[in-house]
């Protein structure tokens, strides 16, 4: 038997950070021949949104015309064995070095090749406030080490993974390039029992897309 943890934030229309608009029209807009029975409302929504938003992944096309797009990856890439790595000792602002990132995968037990991993840099309460740009960064040399781990996916706690304000986006090209696909603002870390679970993380197929908000689940066995 597992128990499911959702490590998603949910998105609120009325309060997201970036684009996301809702129009709620009556389902008969699209179908004239609706027919409500009574007590039934019978819906659809339009929805207008920025695609990097809320508990999102993104793909290699993010940043490479000829990478793989939402309907393209594969998606045995987006599920796997997962280890969380804590790393909510690195102070605000700070690099996620080498040696820190070494300790932190070290009490974890090691990055098997095709692991997940998850970052827990303790900043999923801070989401939706100015604490949150705050978060720690990873340096190049940590996001290489990482790389060359082996693992296939990876996951944040936080706005992104990218040295403070650089705009050649050099850890994103390093995870994108090797199709590793890269979850930013996951939440709820710290609800986990174990360091050690099965996560997925699974968008819809939309062609031509690179990123888009997910339901990322864990699945820890009891």
């Amino acid at each position: 038997m597992y128990k499911l943890y959702d490590l998603s934030h949910v998105i609120d229309p009325k309060n997201a950070p970036r684009k996301f608009r809702v129009e709620t029209i009556g389902a008969d807009t699209v179908n004239h021949n609706v027919v409500r029975l009574e007590g039934q409302w019978y819906i659809m929504s339009d929805i207008t949104m920025v695609s990097h938003i809320g508990t999102h992944i993104e793909m290699p096309y993010h940043l490479f015309p000829d990478g793989a797009d939402l309907a393209t990856i594969d998606i045995n890439t987006l599920c796997g064995p997962a280890v969380l790595l804590s790393l909510k000792d690195v102070p605000a602002g700070e690099p996620i070095t080498v040696p820190r990132l070494e300790e932190a995968i070290a009490r974890a037990g090691g990055i098997k090749p095709g692991d997940v991993v998850v970052c827990n840099l303790g900043y999923s309460d801070k989401y939706g406030t100015d604490e949150y740009s705050k978060s720690p960064y990873f340096t190049p040399e940590a996001i290489k080490l990482l790389v060359d781990s082996g693992m296939k996916l990876m996951a944040v706690d936080a706005g992104g993974v990218e040295v403070p304000r650089s705009e050649e986006h050099v850890n994103h090209i390093q995870l994108l390039e090797k199709n590793i696909c890269l979850i930013e603002n996951i939440a709820h870390l710290d609800d986990l029992p174990t360091d050690h679970f099965y996560l997925t993380a699974f968008p819809i197929p939309v062609a031509g897309v690179e990123s888009f908000p997910v339901r990322v689940v864990a699945y820890v066995e009891e």
